[in-house]
């Protein structure tokens, strides 16, 4: 960001805080009728929602942050050092932080990865309330969370040509249909999680084809992307490992998620197109997003989950 860090007072649920997975809705839902367009008649709460195309973070918050976060604004220095030694320490990552929102015991951090790997993610700075203090040597992440980036990142970067697909199908509904993404500022500033387009997430667990990509790339980070990809072992690959979730929302605002254009997004999943192997979820939401928690997901949401696409890479 630009602009100094901004610090949002907070107030989801503790597992979004512990789970760090804000670019992901894992909800499952069947396909909503469609409701009235008229604004007055939306079956949520409009005050609490923004337009997707203007939320970069503004009013997103986790539980009772509201004295960390004054801490943590007047020491953003030393957050930011904790967060940077953390993962260089621990992970040997280089990241750039963009955000910072209090939480009940601490400050969330939320940081971009720079360098060969790119992904999302949160670190968690505990704070002490009494004394004032910023904890720096407790900061910690989320678990699993780190790992589970570093995977997702390490598929894209070995499976470059089918996320290239990916892209390029995407791209080709978004240059014929009024939908769009997420804003960057948005992900970076409260929803990032994994590797992170603005079209999907993608979210790698452990599993036995990337151990050995992983445990190559930890030992050494210079490695060659043809030695990562010698080491994949396609034939151990179980598309339950791999969650992409594609998500995206009508352009115009007041305008309710259009099956048609929703067909056309699960066909690229559905259909014979050279996308990456995964289990994937479709959405395509209305034009607003919840304010509070980076959520696109609402009664009048097309959602379609568990899409298996698996084929030969």
């Amino acid at each position: 960001m630009k602009n100094p860090i901004m610090l949002f007072a907070c107030s989801i649920g503790i597992s979004l805080l512990l789970g760090g997975c804000f670019g992901v809705e894992t909800e499952t839902k069947s396909e909503s009728k469609k409701t009235d367009t008229k604004q007055e008649e939306k079956n949520y709460p409009t005050e609490e929602y923004e337009s997707v195309l203007t939320y970069t973070g503004e009013g997103y918050f986790l539980p009772n942050g509201k004295e960390t976060d004054k801490i943590a604004q007047s020491h953003q220095k030393e957050v930011i050092k904790a967060t940077k030694n953390y993962l260089l320490k621990k992970y040997n990552l280089e990241v750039e932080v963009h955000n910072m929102v209090g939480n009940q015991d601490g400050v969330t951090v939320f940081y971009e990865t720079k360098g060969t790997l790119h992904f999302y993610g949160t670190v968690i700075v505990p704070i002490n309330l009494q004394k004032k203090a910023v904890m720096a040597e407790d900061a910690f992440s989320p678990e699993g969370q780190v790992e589970d980036g570093i995977r997702g990142a390490l598929y894209a970067y070995i499976m470059e040509d089918q996320f290239k697909g990916l892209d390029e199908e995407l791209s080709t509904i978004l240059e014929t249909e009024e939908i769009v993404g997420r804003r960057v500022e948005a992900i970076e500033n409260v929803g990032g999680s994994g590797y992170n387009p603005p079209l999907y997430n993608v979210v790698v667990a452990e599993n036995e084809a990337m151990n050995p990509v992983y445990d190559l790339y930890i030992r050494n980070p210079k490695v060659s992307k043809k030695e990562l990809k010698s080491a994949y072992k396609e034939e151990k690959f179980n598309p339950e490992d791999v969650h992409i979730t594609i998500q995206v929302f009508m352009k115009e605002k007041d305008t309710e998620p259009d099956e048609k254009i929703f067909s056309e997004l699960v066909d690229i999943v559905e259909g014979n197109h050279p996308i990456p192997n995964g289990t994937y979820n479709v959405a395509l939401h209305d034009n607003s997003i919840q304010k509070s928690t980076f959520e696109g997901l609402k009664m009048n949401s097309l959602d379609k989950p568990l899409i298996i696409h698996s084929s030969g890479q």
